[in-house]
């Protein structure tokens, strides 16, 4: 494989002999545990400035980038392969987000692993998975002296220069008494001192905020993750499905000597197409978990790397097929730092063609999150084109609408309105509990109630068939007023927890909605680092594990490893069947034990329940949904032309 540049690091991770501490190694190094799953760290190597200078790769660098891609290929390879793994491998990729430093990136990546690796029995029993945890060239906030020096003399020469004259003004102002009121009268000294000080300080104020926007390094990880993140990752995507296809094919030339029939089986694996002992070489499941600015990343990645030529993807239900060997599966957004007109089915939603192609998508958010409501939205009111100020919230500090009941709010309405028989996108239409409409934007001040919904801040028609929107395909967790068990590292470096139930995300006060009072509590608390408000979802004991569970098991998995879990039926019977909606009403009593609402999404419950076929039910609802544009209308004309192909067989397993 030809590669002139390195543009990311492979290291891989292990557990110590005591299987308490991850080590991270070359991946030349010898596994400590054959039986855990194979798990990896990628560093982008792309620097924080452009102009910054960098060492030419070394053939030592750029070998070991190879290294690490074939290790992750032949590791995937391994399972399709061993026959005592009845799972189709899968990927499971996470993201990290905005103003993190390298060392904080490990720790996080290797305490996750740890845990998934060592503490949590469902997802260590499952031999099928490859972790990695990628790293993109973010840059952590510093207000050390020298790096404000070094943004100071990073400013163009004529906001430098009017910044510096502003200064001298300011301060001349101070002595203008002295030195040119004798030569001035009265009148017209009292008329110039006020004026030029007027005009410096409102040119040095304008400089100063350039300069603490800078400070802020949030417009420079933006750039980042677009212009760095975004492309490494796509790199490594197609680098690895690369690296299966070669794999793959030499094992099908060595079964089948004649290089014609084992390039003609090739492309029918490719096509989706399950050739008996050839089974095994299909679709590998790829997966998602990004938080905040992570989640940016990962819906571009995914833009780049679909094929908008696929007659399915010029329809209304695009394929997740991901090149040769890919195929998308889940993605779980923690605080994702991407604007709410994300899930609305709109011509101005650009990220709508990653999100529909997945086929579980999660959302974590909360009501009190700082860094989203405040930062994030003031910061992007100067890029993000809306008209409105309620427009550029960001879909991490969205809520659910506070009801008496907590856990899954609509449970009653999916047991009631979705019976199996009724098609998914009918039975949308015919239930009275509207997603977009469960969904606000809190505010405390002007007038209202302080609720904006989804719904009404997109002013939506009264057609029905409008009510049917991407956000049907999302199951919203919104962790507001979650109260747990807060879990941390003690001295010895092990995961220990607070002595009691703690709000991790907010005070948990179980409000209406937070007023500034709350607000200006939760920054003292955060000061203090008594409240992580952005990203506490890692430390919470329940959080931490459902959000690991979505991410490596999908939502049937957890529903699974809940039931495995419960010591009430662990003196079942070995043959006691698994019942769902008895595992459903145990996930519903659990998250309201802890005060996360959830709007579970009628797509699970009807794959993950009901036992529907996965694509079937997706194309049913995604046809509901009403084309936004002419280009989506004349994209239909065209597909309704082409003849109808069966669905893939991987979608029976996506459906499982």
């Amino acid at each position: 494989m030809a590669m002139e540049i390195a543009p990311f690091k492979i290291k891989r991770l292990f557990l110590d002999d005591a299987r308490m501490r991850v080590r991270i190694k070359s991946v030349t190094a010898a596994a400590g545990n054959d039986d855990d799953f194979p798990a990896y760290l990628v560093v982008s190597t792309a620097p924080h400035n452009i102009d910054q200078a960098m060492e030419p790769p070394t053939s030592q660098a750029l070998q070991e980038t190879k290294q690490g891609l074939a290790a992750i290929a032949q590791d995937l390879h391994r399972i399709q392969k061993d026959p005592t793994i009845t799972q189709p491998p899968e990927i499971v990729i996470v993201v990290h987000g905005y103003n993190t430093a390298e060392s904080g990136i490990q720790a996080w990546y290797s305490d996750m692993y740890r845990h998934i690796a060592q503490d949590d029995r469902s997802i260590r029993q499952r031999r099928n998975l490859v972790f990695i945890g990628y790293r993109w060239s973010s840059e952590q906030l510093s207000l050390h002296p020298i790096q404000l020096w070094r943004n100071l003399r990073a400013l163009p020469d004529v906001p430098q220069a009017a910044l510096i004259v502003g200064i001298l003004f300011v301060l001349a102002y101070g002595v203008w008494p002295l030195i040119w009121e004798p030569w001035w009268n009265n009148g017209l000294a009292n008329f110039i001192g006020p004026a030029i000080l007027n005009i410096a300080v409102g040119v040095s104020v304008m400089i100063a905020t350039l300069l603490l926007l800078r400070t802020t390094v949030y417009f420079r990880d933006v750039y980042r993750a677009i212009n760095f993140g975004v492309p490494d990752l796509t790199e490594l995507v197609r680098q690895i499905d690369q690296s299966i296809d070669v794999l793959n094919r030499e094992d099908l030339k060595a079964n089948h000597p004649d290089p014609i029939e084992a390039m003609r089986i090739a492309s029918r694996i490719a096509s989706g197409e399950v050739l008996g002992d050839e089974a095994r070489y299909g679709k590998i499941k790829l997966n998602f978990l990004g938080h905040s600015m992570g989640g940016l990343v990962i819906t571009n990645v995914v833009r780049i790397l679909s094929d908008v030529f696929d007659r399915r993807s010029i329809a209304q239900n695009p394929i997740p097929d991901i090149g040769h060997n890919l195929s998308l599966g889940r993605l779980v957004l923690a605080s994702p730092d991407v604007p709410v007109l994300s899930i609305i089915s709109s011509r101005s939603n650009g990220l709508a063609s990653s999100l529909r192609r997945f086929s579980e998508t999660y959302l974590f958010s909360n009501e009190g999150d700082l860094a989203l409501r405040l930062a994030s939205t003031a910061a992007n009111y100067i890029s993000f084109p809306s008209a409105r100020q309620h427009h550029g919230h960001r879909l991490g500090s969205v809520a659910l609408t506070k009801t008496k009941k907590q856990g899954i709010i609509n449970l009653a309405s999916l047991r009631r309105y979705y019976p199996i028989t009724r098609p998914l996108g009918e039975a949308i239409l015919t239930d009275d509990q509207d997603i977009l409409n469960s969904l606000y934007i809190t505010h405390s001040s002007g007038k209202g109630d302080g609720y904006l919904s989804l719904g009404e801040l997109f002013s939506r028609e009264n057609n029905k068939e409008q009510r049917v929107s991407l956000a049907d395909l999302f199951t919203f967790f919104d962790c507001t007023d979650y109260r747990d068990y807060k879990l941390f590292l003690d001295a010895n470096g092990r995961r220990d927890r607070t002595q009691k139930k703690v709000g991790l995300l907010t005070r948990a006060k179980q409000k209406k909605h937070l007023a500034l009072w709350d607000y200006i509590e939760m920054i003292f608390l955060c000061f203090r680092k008594r409240l992580d408000v952005h990203g506490g979802y890692f430390n919470g004991e329940y959080s931490r594990q459902l959000m690991y569970r979505l991410a490596f098991l999908g939502f049937d998995g957890m529903l699974r490893a809940l039931d495995a879990d419960s010591e009430a039926l662990a003196a079942a019977p070995d043959d006691d069947p698994y019942v769902p909606e008895r595992s459903l009403d145990m996930f519903d009593q659990r998250c309201m034990d802890k005060g996360i609402q959830v709007y579970l999404s009628p797509l699970r419950y009807r794959v993950d329940v009901q036992g529907a076929d996965l694509y079937a039910t997706k194309e049913n609802i995604m046809r509901t949904v009403q084309p936004v544009s002419l280009s989506q209308e004349v994209s239909e004309e065209v597909a309704s032309t082409i003849p109808e192909q069966p669905a893939p067989e991987q979608s029976k397993t996506l459906a499982g």
